[in-house]
């Protein structure tokens, strides 16, 4: 009798953590998601006032009231709104960013997990100096050598950038990743006649494909996201971003808060369909790049 009662006692307490548990990960995913239920719900909603347009479900939720796509058209509207021109500079400088940051971290990966040379460790800190600094703080000092060099005002000079800034965090992700994979294969295929670029291409490359597809977003979302630098080095509005085109509908005596919303809906279709397309190697590139194997 008394065993029952403690297996029983042992089985409520159980189900209660659970039911706790369970109830404070939905807390915190409706806090998450809050903000973005209202940016949806101003986003379809008439005019550009945040105070009027919309009605509350259970006191919490906003739902416009008369839902209209006059937001999205007016961001469509090439006679009003250069959103073609805005979205094509967001496009080019984050996929010249991605490639360009493969390009590089891939191969410096592989030196620094395959080949010992002198210099070494002090190259491998000097890739983790600049994350003990806040970014913004570089930010007058590269304005002063873009101008210098002429690239402010570039594609490339946006470009350099971003990809030099994604390169500390992603190229420990790639050297561990390489670390993580048995040096026997290594030396396998090189018995069987492969030269150094075929074990990189065809072995080392596919085992790492999580780490490869975490680095490639890392560079995307740094690139399509910044404001910050962009707003520094481009004075052009010919060469404006998203995020800067965000900004120009924030003024200092109105906001129009509804193509503001749209917009911000429309940047983060992109970052939803690479999270979906690569979510099965984000945990594991992540995790594999983190230790070493």
């Amino acid at each position: 009798m008394k065993r029952a009662q403690q297996g029983t006692t042992r089985l409520v307490i159980g189900v209660t953590k659970e039911i706790s548990k369970h109830i404070f990960l939905i807390v915190m995913a409706l806090v998450s998601i809050y903000p973005v239920i209202w940016v949806v719900s101003t986003a379809f909603s008439p005019g550009q006032n945040l105070a009027t347009g919309w009605h509350l479900v259970l006191w919490i939720f906003p739902i416009p009231n008369s839902p209209t796509l006059a937001q999205f058209q007016f961001l469509f509207n090439p006679k009003l709104i250069s959103f073609s021109l805005w979205a094509k500079n967001s496009l080019i400088i984050t996929l010249s960013t991605v490639v360009a940051s493969l390009a590089v971290v891939l191969p410096a990966g592989y030196c620094l997990s395959r080949r010992v040379f002198p210099g070494r460790s002090s190259i491998m800190f000097s890739f983790l100096l600049p994350t003990m600094f806040p970014g913004v703080v570089t930010i007058i000092p590269l304005f002063l050598i873009y101008a210098h060099f002429h690239l402010v005002n570039t594609y490339l000079g946006l470009i350099i950038a971003y990809t030099v800034g994604s390169l500390s965090l992603s190229i420990f992700i790639m050297k561990n990743a390489f670390d993580g994979v048995p040096k026997d294969l290594d030396e396998a295929a090189k018995i069987d006649g492969a030269s150094d670029i075929r074990v990189f291409w065809q072995i080392l490359l596919p085992l790492t494909l999580p780490s490869i597809a975490t680095v490639a977003l890392w560079a995307f979302m740094g690139a399509w996201l910044d404001f910050a630098l962009a707003h520094v080095m481009l004075e052009n509005n010919n060469l404006w971003t998203l995020p800067l085109a965000l900004y120009s509908f924030i003024t200092a005596t109105s906001v129009e808060y509804g193509t503001f919303s749209a917009l911000s809906l429309l940047m983060a279709i992109p970052v939803f369909i690479v999270f979906m397309l690569f979510q099965k190697y984000l945990v594991t590139g992540l995790t594999a790049g983190s230790v070493k194997g």
